[in-house]
């Protein structure tokens, strides 16, 4: 097990971890702040692909911590990186928010409009979600295009209960097609963690990731070679970690505990 006073870059998972919705959970924000004046690098890693990396930079500075865009990951930041990497030029129909759609185009993707053809189909969390982009995927998918999705988890926790998620997509697709994504991105995948290596500039045995979730988050930690730290503050409870069969390096009630370990 990786003693934390030798880890230099933390990275966060945020609802449940940090936060839930816009209301950061008690001494979080005070937490990162020490981490950071004691030298450790703080990020902020999420699966969350509806949101633009700027929206989450707005929605820390909002809790109170002063954070720079360099500190902000997500899967969908991850997947452009991986298809400008592995499809370059390829057409991609994007299931996801437009801001997905500009962020994927800005970063040279080629995304291609409802009812056009596509090599790739790119499911993500679409809380702009039609019926008419559903049947579109779902139809291509059929015909055997690439289907790649940006992560895995069945709800977005909220104040106002859980958000149907891209992971809930995915079996909607599954059960109309008989197909699963060929590749996801995001947490607790291979493709996020080289995406995250590389853009800290860093290697796993330095870095901790801190995370409520264990099928997402912990697993993440523990498959690719980083320490990891689940926190009881979200989705997780002692009872789930028992049935799981997973061993985080440290298990904690909250983030604060870190501050024992500077």
């Amino acid at each position: 097990m990786k003693n934390l006073k030798d880890i230099s870059v933390y990275l966060f998972d945020m609802d449940g971890t940090l936060n839930m919705g816009e209301r950061p959970l008690d001494g979080a924000m005070e937490t990162l702040k020490i981490l950071t004046e004691a030298g450790k690098t703080v990020c902020f890693v999420t699966n969350n692909s509806s949101k633009s990396k700027y929206d989450y930079l707005k929605k820390v500075c909002r809790m109170g911590y002063k954070a720079d865009i360099k500190q902000i990951i997500t899967s969908g930041m991850a997947a452009a990186s991986y298809l400008n990497r592995h499809f370059p030029g390829r057409r991609v129909f994007v299931l996801g928010t437009e801001t997905l759609c500009f962020e994927l185009k800005e970063s040279g993707i080629n995304v291609v409009k409802t009812g056009e053809d596509a090599d790739i189909v790119l499911l993500a969390f679409d809380t702009e979600l039609t019926y008419a982009k559903l049947w579109h995927a779902t139809n291509l998918i059929a015909e055997g295009k690439t289907y790649i999705a940006t992560h895995p988890d069945f709800v977005c926790p909220s104040d106002n209960g859980n958000m149907p998620d891209a992971g809930a997509m995915m079996a909607l697709v599954e059960k109309t097609t008989g197909k699963n994504p060929e590749i996801i991105i995001g947490k607790p995948y291979a493709p996020m963690a080289e995406y995250v290596f590389d853009f800290c500039k860093v290697t796993p045995d330095k870095v901790a990731f801190v995370g409520d979730r264990l099928y997402t988050d912990i697993k993440f930690a523990l498959n690719n070679g980083m320490t990891g730290v689940l926190v009881l503050s979200g989705e997780t409870d002692i009872q789930m970690l028992k049935e799981s069969g997973l061993n985080p390096d440290y298990v904690f009630d909250d983030v604060n505990s870190l501050r024992n370990y500077l």
